[in-house]
């Protein structure tokens, strides 16, 4: 490996670890400004907790969000670059060692066997040719799957025009509902064909959030697509609100006569993106150089350890007009009987955790006819798949995953008497329905909150299927985790009053 190679791993892996806990200062400015536009006092508190998220990420090196996503990169190779090897292989080297460095979950995994990677590759790479000499430039963009699974790519007529497409764009939105975290950032690629309109969205996510595309009738609908969204009233987290999107981004390509593609890639607050150049043998790089070494050596000091009171407005955060209620964990059947859609809770005591693997091996252990690991009975699981812990702490970044994906398994479960399940975003009919029946509640904690939540998680070991790494069966105890009640015993859902 040469020098350049070398540099570039090093450089690249350094891109990696910032941007999953440095988020960019457009973005921190619009969730600030976001803030003083919303109405209500739940509005406010959720970006309030992802501007104090985001501080925690960026003083600790934990991730901003568990999920540290698939790497996705745009380069563009210069001629004459001295590079023996693949730029491929040094992007994957890089991240391999930015997982393994930056405690980063790992997440990826084959699509049919499910075995994961172990260290987030294959990254996903776009190359693209320039002419200039001896010159490279990386961008590199971690994409959760909360908010890529709610993407779409759509072919329309080209008499659908573009009020055609800011109906296809809200309908999107409005289908995603709660389920990407919002408020986010949307990527929309006009053109080209079906993969050229994909790749155009996601890199339309690069750009900072504010700017606008430098074509005027373009960044006109953008304005208009802005206003669309956040007319729809999903709002944060998809609790109602002003601020549904913090921006649009759109990107054209010339397309066919007959067709009009468009991709609508979906992203949440978390906009991790960092870029670097190099460029007569110099390199220059989103990031001070001294953010890079932060990322890289920092530990967690001891207040991350503390408890996280959030009814008393810890770091000065505003809280006021929000009545919380202390629970106990495991929840006792009078508590879930005087439970209403839309109370807020500060949790504390024991829960499980259970992602899309854990839940399917439960169910097969009980079509076998074997027994479970644990007594479901009364208990709440969480859907979560943490980042590794940093010394001294008892877990990594710890948020919730996107609670549909669990759907298929729940009502067995519920069957057992499992008493509450807690993620993010909607549940289908045959869940609430299956709750209705076994007095059951569905709880939401605040999504994109990793490094937030991890501070309310006293204590966690796994139980049973350690193989799967982050997608295990742990045991948490937790002190005063925030939580909302979305689904009630009644069968009332707090998300009908806004994602319609």
């Amino acid at each position: 490996m040469n020098r350049l190679e070398q540099e570039i791993c090093e450089i690249v892996a350094a891109l990696v670890r910032t941007a999953n806990t440095q988020l960019p200062n457009s973005v921190l400015r619009a969730i600030s400004a976001a803030k003083q536009q919303e109405d209500t006092h739940l509005a406010r508190f959720v970006l309030g907790v992802l501007e104090e998220n985001a501080e925690i990420a960026a003083r600790t090196g934990l991730p901003i969000c568990q999920d540290t996503g698939i790497d996705v990169f745009f380069i563009e190779m210069g001629r004459n670059l001295p590079i023996e090897q693949s730029i491929h292989s040094l992007l994957n080297m890089a991240v391999a060692k930015a997982t393994k460095e930056g405690r980063l979950r790992a997440s990826v995994c084959d699509p049919l066997t499910r075995l994961n990677t172990r260290d987030n590759t294959p990254a996903i790479v776009h190359v693209t040719p320039v002419a200039q000499e001896g010159y490279l430039s990386i961008s590199v963009l971690p994409k959760g799957c909360g908010s890529e699974n709610m993407s779409a790519v759509c072919m329309l007529p080209p008499s659908a025009g573009i009020e055609g497409v800011i109906h296809q764009v809200c309908q999107q939105v409005q289908k995603a509902g709660p389920n990407p975290c919002p408020p986010g950032i949307i990527g929309i690629g006009i053109g080209g064909d079906l993969e050229q309109a994909a790749i155009l969205a996601k890199k339309a996510l690069l750009r900072p959030v504010g700017q606008l595309n430098a074509r005027p009738d373009v960044a006109e609908l953008e304005g208009r697509l802005l206003q669309a969204i956040n007319q729809l009233g999903i709002g944060p987290q998809g609790l109602g609100g002003r601020t549904t999107t913090l921006h649009v981004a759109v990107e054209v390509f010339p397309c066919h006569i007959a067709s009009l593609p468009v991709a609508i890639n979906i992203q949440c607050h978390a906009a991790r993106t960092q870029r670097a150049v190099w460029q007569n043998g110099v390199w220059t790089s989103s990031f001070p150089q001294c953010q890079a070494e932060a990322a890289q050596t920092a530990t967690p000091g001891p207040d991350v350890k503390g408890v996280c009171p959030r009814a008393e407005g810890h770091s000065g955060m505003a809280t006021q007009g929000l009545a919380f209620s202390r629970v106990s964990l495991p929840l006792s059947p009078d508590v879930i009987q005087g439970m209403r859609s839309g109370d807020l809770l500060l949790l504390s005591g024991p829960l499980y955790t259970g992602r899309d693997q854990t839940h399917k091996r439960l169910v097969e252990l009980l079509n076998r006819g074997e027994a479970l690991p644990i007594d479901l009975k009364g208990q709440l699981i969480y859907y979560v798949g943490p980042s590794p812990a940093p010394p001294g702490l008892a877990i990594g970044s710890a948020g919730p995953t996107t609670s549909y994906r669990m759907d298929a398994y729940t009502p067995r479960l519920l069957e057992l008497g499992l008493a509450a399940t807690m993620g993010k975003g909607r549940r289908s009919l045959q869940v609430r329905e299956a709750m209705k029946a076994h007095k059951a509640v569905y709880l939401a904690t605040i999504g994109g909150a990793g490094a937030y939540i991890s501070r309310c998680i006293r204590s966690c070991e796994v139980i049973a299927f350690p193989e799967l790494g982050t997608e295990a069966l742990y045991r948490m105890e937790v002190q005063d985790l925030p939580a909302i009640v979305i689904n009630d015993i009644t069968g009332a859902d707090f998300y009908d009053n806004v994602c319609k």
